[in-house]
């Protein structure tokens, strides 16, 4: 087995053997009281244990990752190749946008790679912090279900889930008189305000087991997502819903276009859009050979973005930021 030659703030989300041998994983400090005092400590110690390491891959959450940036730029000695993943970012307020557009500049100079997940990020991110082109790489992120603990059925209801980032208030009028149900699992009340839902729409509040579940008995799976993003989201939604064979829409193209080609195994629809949702919804509705192929391409398409491939493709990337030096 390989020595470990990476530290890192990542898990590695399901199991990986390959992240497993060549990682150290720090688990996150959780015993104080505030969760900021929490990611400090968790800094603290991966930046205190860098040195016994080749290079650091930092995963760990927005806070614990730009906390362990600072203290490498305000201690520049001893310095380990950086490897920056979950590079979430989004537009904000305009003066906020200015001071984290100067931090994120500010702590570059310690980082070696980002990785993202959606290749037009890799424009949309440097256009938008004014960071070096060639830092930047794509990588397909990964399925996260295990398809032997959920029940799949083929259902006639759409379901449609998650908290940020999300349209609901394009897809309620999409589907708006359609004689279909459809299921939104959402329990932030900011994503939901101020939209009528129809009466063939149904919003539950439930657990991560829950959500797949439903998801699992769907028929076809929406991820409607906001117009004008800067992140691409969605991913582990789709990919999930992918491998559980079902037909998926998407209202992301130029983002979800690294995962889905429109019409073989997905649909892509432009977002914020009503009416072109509601034409692709109508289409798997009327279609019922089409809406089986794509499920069917999209489950065989998945098999090949597993988070063993994943993870092994970022420790390969690792290493290839160790060797350069």
């Amino acid at each position: 087995m390989p020595k470990p030659f990476i530290l890192t703030s990542h898990p590695g989300r399901e199991k990986s053997k390959t992240w497993a041998a060549v990682s150290h994983y720090l688990r996150p400090q959780n015993t104080l009281p505030a969760a900021f005092l929490n990611n400090l400590v968790s800094a603290i110690r991966l930046f205190r244990l860098r040195f016994k390491y080749d290079i650091v891959v930092l995963g760990g959450g927005a806070q614990v990752d730009m906390f362990y940036l600072v203290l490498q730029r305000l201690w520049p000695f001893n310095i380990k190749p950086v490897v920056k993943i979950d590079c979430l970012w989004y537009r904000s307020h305009p003066l906020r946008h200015f001071f984290k557009k100067r931090l994120i500049k500010w702590v570059d100079k310690a980082v070696s790679r980002y990785v993202v997940w959606a290749s037009r990020e890799i424009i949309a991110y440097s256009d938008a912090f004014d960071l070096p082109l060639h830092k930047f790489v794509f990588i397909p992120y990964h399925t996260t279900v295990n398809l032997r603990e959920i029940e799949i059925k083929e259902g006639s209801y759409i379901f449609s889930g998650g908290n940020f980032a999300r349209d609901y208030q394009t897809l309620a009028r999409a589907v708006d008189g359609l004689d279909i149900e459809v299921i939104i699992a959402c329990t932030n009340s900011a994503t939901l305000n101020g939209i009528r839902f129809p009466g063939n729409v149904k919003i539950v509040g439930v657990s991560h087991q829950e959500f797949m579940q439903f998801m699992a008995q769907s028929g076809i799976n929406v991820v409607g997502l906001k117009k004008g993003l800067l992140h691409s989201g969605g991913q582990q939604t789709f990919l999930n819903a992918m491998a559980m064979g079902k037909p998926v829409i998407v209202t992301d193209p130029e983002g979800a276009e690294d995962y889905i080609c429109n019409g073989i195994d997905g649909l892509l629809v432009p977002p914020g859009d009503p009416e072109k949702l509601r034409s692709a919804i109508l289409k798997l509705q009327e279609s019922p050979e089409l809406l089986i192929a794509l499920g069917e391409k999209a489950r065989e398409k998945t098999m090949k973005w597993d988070t063993e491939n994943h993870l092994s493709a970022i420790a390969s990337l690792a290493k290839k930021v160790c060797l350069e030096g």
